[in-house]
């Protein structure tokens, strides 16, 4: 049986888009047709062949209804037409006749709307999956382009994509949802356009349309994510913005983005609401995939050429100093149920030189882990990507003790061939990290910037008026002295 739709809200609307000034009162001529040719008699008229004739009879009083300005009968005779085809089960009369009451003139919005809610009943009393698709993909097409009834247009895309992913057909599911706008559907409640907006970045994302994906992404803010019955919500957004961020191997926003979710599984409130998140039970969890993704972070991040900044992080999220965040969360007081993660990202803050092949030795275990398990791309190995990182650090802490060093030299400290030690100091020299100059024929590496003549000088007068301050203070205290011990000053 057809379940009843709710008009309730349609009726009350004042929709104000009524092109005529009622000028009949139909509603004993409506009631005298409904209760002829109405749902109650669709079994009668199915066996009689008589669906068409009851059809276009409705249409007939239809159309004096809405010319005459009676909005209610107009109303209950669209509503009582769809009924009547939803009852017989004849789907593309269905159809035919939702497509011709929609484009009728002067068809009120209201109305648009009661003949839409009033089809769908027929695709939820559908069972076979074909013809589930067909009249979705129909009744989708009757509402493109049509802003009163854009939040249904949402619903039926949204449950037509939800089949075809089913089925496999990422890409089409994926362009399919590129026509909702969710921002523009003002009667759509918040969260479920924050539904919609992960399903249409999860879709992107899994056709590897990474700048649909992120522009998906950006539609939303830290502000919105954050309001009442969003926590969920804002977990899965972070989890996707790790793989958006992971494609291009950018681990200063991965480990941003698991800040976020760090932040987040720590309070109170989401232990409340989401007691059985697997990281609300274990939260040293993402502890230690942040303290891993900041060990991968670059000293400074270089963006990937084709990746737009997506995700809406916090206001306290915004600039990340990696040094400072390293030594902010391994201070932690969680930090202590996580120690091998904790003592190899503050292997980074030390000041001496990290050997690579004691370091694999020590830290053989934290291999396994799932950060370095896991390859997002072909040419992202992430373990050495760390060995990387960890050479950048020995040449900066180089670069600090050493104002010339030879390049033998540099690459026996940093374990690495000459070569490969010339490529690491070009790179943080590109970077911008370290100031540097390579001298190929001498083979010698330079960190001490040559000065002009102007910063020679101003040293020069910084060196004399230290000097000139000490001569003063020291000869403060012979003057104290010689007071306080009353020995006289020789001439």
């Amino acid at each position: 049986m057809m379940q009843d739709v709710d008009l309730g809200d349609v009726e009350e609307k004042d929709w104000k888009c009524a092109t005529f000034k009622q000028s009949v009162d139909l509603s004993e001529k409506t009631d005298e047709v409904l209760a002829k040719w109405g749902k109650a008699k669709a079994s009668a008229l199915k066996a009689s062949n008589g669906v068409d004739e009851a059809v276009t009879g409705l249409l007939e009083v239809e159309k004096k209804a809405r010319l005459g300005g009676d909005n209610k009968s107009t109303l209950r005779l669209a509503v009582g037409i769809v009924e009547l085809l939803v009852q017989v089960g004849d789907n593309e009369k269905l159809m035919t006749n939702v497509e011709i009451l929609m484009k009728r003139r002067a068809q009120s919005k209201g109305v648009q709307l009661a003949i839409v809610r009033t089809a769908r009943t027929a695709i939820d009393a559908t069972k076979d999956e074909a013809e589930r698709i067909t009249l979705l993909k129909q009744l989708r097409d009757i509402c493109q382009g049509k802003l009163h009834v854009e939040y249904e247009h949402a619903q039926l895309s949204v449950e037509l994509a939800e089949i075809w992913e089913k089925q496999g057909k990422i890409t089409e599911c994926a362009a399919l949802m590129l026509d909702v706008q969710v921002e523009t559907i003002g009667n759509m409640p918040r969260v479920e356009k924050l539904e919609i907006l992960l399903l249409q970045i999860r879709l992107n994302l899994d056709a590897e349309d990474y700048v649909r994906a992120a522009i998906m992404a950006r539609k939303t803010t830290s502000r919105a994510l954050s309001k009442p019955n969003s926590i969920s919500i804002k977990l899965r957004y972070y989890e996707l913005m790790v793989r958006y961020y992971s494609h291009f191997a950018n681990y200063q926003y991965v480990a941003k983005c698991w800040m976020e979710i760090f932040a987040h599984v720590t309070e109170e409130e989401t232990a409340k609401t989401l007691p059985d998140h697997p990281l609300v039970k274990d939260p040293t969890v993402a502890l230690a995939h942040v303290l891993l993704f900041l060990a991968l972070s670059s000293p400074k991040a270089v963006k990937d050429a084709d990746q737009i900044d997506a995700a809406a992080f916090s206001l306290w999220n915004k600039e990340v100093d990696r040094l400072a965040e390293i030594e902010k969360y391994s201070t932690h007081k969680l930090a202590q149920d996580t120690p091998i993660m904790v003592q190899l990202s503050r292997t980074f803050l030390q000041k001496e030189l990290i050997h690579w092949p004691e370091f694999t030795k020590e830290f053989d275990a934290v291999q396994k882990h799932a950060v370095f398990a896991e390859k997002s791309t072909a040419k992202d190995d992430r373990w050495d990507v760390l060995h990387i990182r960890i050479t950048e650090h020995n040449v900066v802490v180089i670069s600090n003790n050493y104002s010339k060093i030879r390049l033998p030299r540099l690459a026996s400290l940093i374990d690495l061939p000459v070569t490969e030690a010339e490529e690491a100091v070009c790179r943080l020299v590109i970077d911008k990290t370290i100031w540097a100059r390579v001298d190929r024929i001498g083979g010698v590496v330079g960190f001490a910037k040559q000065k002009n003549h102007n910063e020679v000088l101003c040293d020069m007068k910084g060196n004399v008026d230290h000097i000139l301050a000490q001569i003063t203070q020291a000869c403060h205290l012979i003057d104290k002295e010689q007071l306080m011990h009353g020995f006289a000053r020789k001439a």
